[in-house]
């Protein structure tokens, strides 16, 4: 009754609401139906499966909606826009106990919001984490379909949590996720630019739309700073040019004079050690994986949270006992066999892991594929690198979706002739080949899929893990 309320809408029945959803497939029993327009469809024309679903009532922004219904249904001005508001006042959540932490670009936001997340638990604050692994707590997980969930879906996993005086969630925002405005309302304690390069093509359309999304970030708070890669192209023209007045932190390993910069003093198998410097002050210290873009991460983490609290940045032993996430950089080492698991699917992804692994093996073993239905526009130049790069290249399947296997080959391949190419279309057996080619001090990277937990084949879902596989050949 409160949300409805606060809204002031009129009515005349007493109406008892569970929950909140924007989704009328995942609705339950006596949830509200928040009924907005999406891309291709409006809410509203869903309203029957949100009704056979169990939805009490539902709010919607479409005027002159006169349609009866055999339940209640409420024009919401501006709803779109007071989806955070509406959130706040049914689940009684006061908005100054939230702090958000937001990170985009177009790798290592997983990594970073993860690293993140971890240092604020190991300093005993509570925190909440949200994007491409899920919705997790402390205590608590929830699988989400999306890397940014909606503000709904976030705020209904917000108010479940348990904490003192602030919850802090850290925040990965895809340019999906931007560009839909997914976390309309939010105001951030901090946010970063990690990196830009081109991705997702297929949806922007244009590097311009893509970096145009990008900077949405903005729009999450007008008086915070941002924190930004200096040694990163695109983002070092942004710098200069379309964020020149934005207050701003520049992380760097290239320019000393950076606002946090880093130099690497050694790096080996076991992880690496790296000096930390910022406004006069310095940090030795010594982490768990040894690839430079990892540093980059952390580095970026650890610049968001001192915006935070200070007290963070020589906090040695919260940060040096962190992990990296699943699926990023997993290193499996068995019966002299090293296999690297590793996310990475785009160029910028594949070329930074790649050249990390290089400085401390001397040959490897590449297996990848290119997804299906996404942007193509890449893939001949990341067969080219990793033919280039690598003793042997095995190109098999990665979530083709509704596109044929041959078509994702043909497109990446084009009319070269690469005499390390193997094509294996069965993963399962890519992966099997790759670790029976393997020599002594030589490792196998499977690239592409990381944590995920199946092959999408043509509509189908079908279950494959690349770690599980990796560890049941060994």
């Amino acid at each position: 009754m409160k949300v409805l309320r606060d809204l002031d809408i009129n009515i005349n029945e007493e109406i008892f609401i569970s929950g909140l959803t924007s989704s009328s497939r995942l609705i339950e029993k006596d949830q509200c139906f928040i009924a907005l327009q999406g891309l291709r469809s409006h809410g509203l024309d869903y309203i029957d499966e949100a009704i056979a679903n169990g939805a009490s009532c539902v709010l919607h922004n479409k005027e002159n909606y006169n349609e009866r219904q055999k339940i209640p249904c409420f024009f919401v001005e501006d709803l779109f826009q007071r989806q955070k508001e509406i959130c706040l006042n049914f689940y009684n959540i006061r908005e100054e106990s939230l702090k958000f932490l937001i990170f985009t670009g177009t790798n290592g936001k997983t990594s970073t919001a993860y690293f993140s997340y971890q240092i604020l638990l190991n300093t005993n604050k509570d925190a909440v984490l949200a994007g491409t692994l899920g919705l997790e707590s402390r205590t608590r997980f929830k699988e989400t379909r999306n890397t940014t969930p909606n503000i709904l879906e976030l705020f209904e996993f917000i108010s479940k949590e348990e904490y003192e005086d602030h919850l802090f969630i850290c925040i990965e925002a895809s340019s999906h996720g931007l560009e839909q405005n997914r976390l309309v309302g939010i105001d951030a304690e901090t946010r970063a630019i990690l990196n830009i390069e081109q991705d997702h093509l297929d949806f922007h359309k244009n590097i311009k739309n893509y970096i145009d999304s990008k900077l949405k970030i903005l729009d999450f708070s007008s008086h915070n700073r941002i924190i930004l890669n200096g040694d990163c192209e695109t983002t070092a023209s942004l710098i200069n040019n379309e964020l020149a007045e934005c207050d701003k932190c520049i992380v760097s390993s290239s320019n000393k004079n950076a606002d946090y910069f880093f130099s690497i003093h050694k790096t080996t198998k076991n992880g690496c050690n790296f000096k930390l410097i910022s406004n006069k002050r310095c940090i030795d210290l010594k982490v768990k994986f040894f690839q430079k873009h990892n540093i980059y991460n952390l580095v970026f983490a650890i610049a968001c949270l001192d915006q935070i609290d200070p007290n963070i940045f020589f906090g040695r032993e919260h940060i040096q006992s962190i992990d990296l996430p699943a699926g990023r950089a997993k290193i499996i080492s068995k019966n002299n066999k090293n296999i690297l698991i590793d996310y990475a699917h785009n160029y910028g992804g594949i070329k930074a892991i790649v050249n990390s692994v290089s400085n401390i093996y001397h040959d490897f073993i590449i297996v990848y594929g290119c997804g299906g239905d996404r942007d193509s526009s890449e893939r001949e130049k990341i067969m080219k690198f990793a033919c280039t790069n690598s003793r042997e290249v095995i190109f098999t399947s990665d979530n083709s979706r509704n596109e044929s296997f041959q078509s994702i080959l043909d497109e990446s391949r084009k009319d070269h002739e690469y005499s390390n190419l193997i094509v294996e279309p069965d993963r399962n057996q890519a992966i099997k080949h790759g670790i029976e080619a393997l020599k002594d001090d030589e490792i196998l990277m499977i690239l592409g899929k990381g944590h995920e937990e199946f092959q999408e084949i043509n509509g189908t879902k079908i279950p494959f893990n690349d770690q599980k596989v990796v560890e049941e050949m060994l």
